[in-house]
């Protein structure tokens, strides 16, 4: 019998109509499930260089290892594809997602869906037990994702149907274009799904997984509530706030992110009318309730309703893209969401084009002319409004744009790409990598580029004193977390932000982790309950113990942390081996040069640069603790034979992107 996994992956061919199921549970213990499992599918369904719209290339449903088991924290899903928003190698995207879509998958009998083929017309996949059928989805082709969500509910009718669908930007093939569920996914994958003709995949089950330790997961789950509990009484009114005012306590008080624009300043975080903006409590107006998780007693998802605009799902963004547009009203920065939501659209990606689109206006560089009349002063919400809308819908100036800014840069000329700060063909996120060298690393090293998997996560403490009502990092739990550092890297500094040393292993560390996470079905908060805080200020339990006890109820598979990170580092090398097939190297792994050569104007970090000789060296001990050749970035066949990946090693040797034998000393 197998336990925590389903056992089956589903296989569909929208050309053709053909559906067959074909088994998975031994792989599945290679790669453990979720982003693990759909990249090694993804590997054996893909072909190298493959375009996101050859009708061959896969779209992979997948989810997380232990979602549907009764383990508290474990329903996330994740949707592979080759990129259309790596403009540059196109290769691997993929995006994770909570709520509720990964179990209702188990439920039905499920572990993955891989889709290949086009249909000729708009369909949807709907998907109940051993029941798989493609339905005509001409009903809400050009409907936002709202609307779609209730229309298949209904025409399935049955209102616990968990739906993924894509919006009018993915049927359009733009290549910011997202698939949403539930707490909104945020990440480019949605133009691969619409050229394949399938606007939504609906699943719903009845079924059970079984289960290891049935008793065991009930008593891991007691103590995992304990620990949260714990941790809240620990923290009290800290993070997260009903009020709205956490994205205020984080960007501005705990870490050094979010920057306006193109990294010219970072005093407008003090700027009045930013804090007038909080002050005058609109979040905390409009909140509804926090929304959860299947399963999940802890809802961290705050959901807004606003009259005459409607309501949605908001959390991170008033931190990550707003300031970025010099956008005080926090009214207009929830309308921007919620449309960018309904037409399935990144909005973090929209709006740092945006902002780039604003520096060039202020500077002459475009004009309205350019942009259709749509003037692009700073801070105005219409340029936000109506360049997400001409980009979904391909009219104007957003035809091109849906392209990809690249796109739009080559035809303005030289000084809009001078000023576009890209990795792979994407925006940078909101980081400043300047005075962050492990996230920079992360940012450069991602098989995904453009990665809050291999930045966010990575460990880092930023010693902040207390302020407004950020009461500081507690001295005994900033000293426990350097000893763990020196005990676990070598050295203090491999968690101190803005340090060199230490960091590619404490960033390996952290890389694993989240590939565990987002291949166990874990969100963030729940792999390491005990481990809480502001992004750059997280303290508690940091290892992954706790995971490997609930993963051997569920499955049965004794394990410890060690034989999780050995799964990681597999799902790990399975993503390099897939962009190292597409072209990557090591030379294609940096950053614009802008990092390196203009330091921070002002704010904590003044004068701060990335420097080239040691973000070259981090590279080296990145490549070397991994196991990959130093000299190229490629992987070694030992290393890959250690991981049980033979198989990986001789196609990538066939193909002449394996790491040359090279004569030791």
């Amino acid at each position: 019998m197998v336990y925590g996994w389903s056992g089956k992956t589903l296989q569909v061919d929208l050309s053709t109509g053909k559906v067959s199921t074909a088994p998975w549970d031994k792989d599945a213990k290679r790669f453990l499930g979720g982003r693990g499992g759909n990249a090694w599918l993804f590997w054996k369904h893909s072909k190298a260089n493959q375009g996101p719209y050859d009708p061959d290339a896969p779209v992979i449903f997948g989810s997380g290892a232990l979602a549907g088991t009764g383990l508290i924290g474990t329903s996330r899903m994740e949707v592979t594809v080759v990129s259309a928003a790596k403009t540059e190698s196109n290769s691997l995207g993929n995006v994770g997602m909570g709520s509720s879509w990964a179990p209702e998958l188990k439920f039905a009998g499920y572990d993955n869906i891989v889709v290949k083929g086009k249909s000729e017309k708009p369909v949807y996949l709907y998907v109940y037990n051993d029941e798989v059928e493609l339905r005509d989805a001409s009903g809400v082709w050009g409907k936002g994702t709202f609307d779609t969500e209730a229309f298949l509910r209904e025409d399935v009718d049955d209102e616990d149907a968990q739906v993924a669908s894509i919006g009018p930007a993915g049927e359009n093939l733009v290549v910011q274009a997202t698939v949403e569920h539930g707490y909104r996914s945020g990440t480019p994958v949605g133009a691969s799904v619409g050229a394949k003709k399938l606007k939504a995949v609906v699943v719903r089950g009845t079924g059970a997984v079984n289960v290891y330790d049935p008793e065991g997961i009930l008593e891991l789950n007691r103590r995992l509530v304990e620990t949260v509990k714990e941790t809240k009484k620990r923290l009290g009114e800290a993070i997260p706030r009903s009020d709205g005012k956490d994205a205020y306590l984080q960007g501005f008080l705990v870490g050094d992110a979010g920057v306006v624009g193109n990294y010219e300043s970072h005093a407008w975080r003090d700027r009045p009318d930013v804090k007038k903006a909080y002050e005058e409590n609109y979040l905390g107006e409009y909140f509804e309730k926090n929304v959860g998780c299947f399963g999940c007693p802890f809802p961290c998802q705050p959901l807004f309703d606003v009259p005459g605009v409607g309501a949605c799902i908001w959390r991170c963004y008033p931190t990550y893209w707003p300031w970025k547009l010099w956008m005080t009203d926090l009214s207009a920065a929830f309308k921007g969401t919620r449309m960018m939501t309904d037409m399935g659209m990144d909005s973090k990606e929209v709006a740092t084009i945006v902002s780039w689109l604003m520096h060039l206006y202020e500077m002459g560089v475009v004009s309205e002319k350019d942009l259709d009349g749509v003037p692009f002063d700073k801070g105005n919400p219409e340029a936000l409004f109506e360049t997400a809308r001409k980009m979904a819908y391909r009219e104007g100036y957003g035809n091109v744009l849906a392209e990809g800014p690249i796109a739009f840069a080559q035809k303005l000329g030289k000084k809009a790409m001078d000023y576009l700060y890209h990795n792979q063909g994407m925006t940078m996120r909101t980081f400043e990598f300047r005075a962050e060298p492990g996230t920079a690393l992360g940012e450069a090293i991602s098989a995904r580029g453009n990665s809050l998997r291999a930045t966010t996560y990575h460990v880092v403490l930023w010693d902040k004193p207390a302020r407004d009502e950020y009461e500081g990092v507690d001295p005994k739990e900033r000293d426990d977390s350097y000893a763990w550092s020196k005990q676990m890297f070598g050295t203090e500094k491999a968690i101190m932000a803005t340090e060199y040393e230490g960091k590619p292993a404490a960033l390996i560390y952290e890389m694993n982790g989240a590939a565990i996470a987002d291949s166990l079905g874990y969100c963030v908060s729940m792999i390491r309950p005990g481990r809480v805080g502001a992004p750059g200020s997280q303290f508690g339990d940091a290892s992954y113990q706790f995971a490997a006890e609930r993963y051997a109820a569920a499955t049965g598979i004794p394990t410890d942390e060690a034989a999780l990170f050995e799964a990681a580092e597999r799902v790990c090398n399975i993503e390099r081996a897939i962009v190292v097939r597409d072209g990557r190297t090591r030379a294609t792994e940096t950053l614009p040069d802008f990092f390196f050569e203009n330091p921070v104007l002002d704010g904590p970090q003044q004068g701060k640069r990335l420097d080239r000789k040691l973000f070259e060296k981090m590279k080296d001990e990145y490549y070397a603790l991994r196991g990959w050749d130093t000299e190229t970035g490629l992987q070694k066949e030992a290393t890959l034979k250690k991981l049980g990946m033979a198989d990986v090693a001789k196609e990538l040797k066939s193909s002449k992107k394996l790491a040359p034998r090279r004569k030791e000393g």
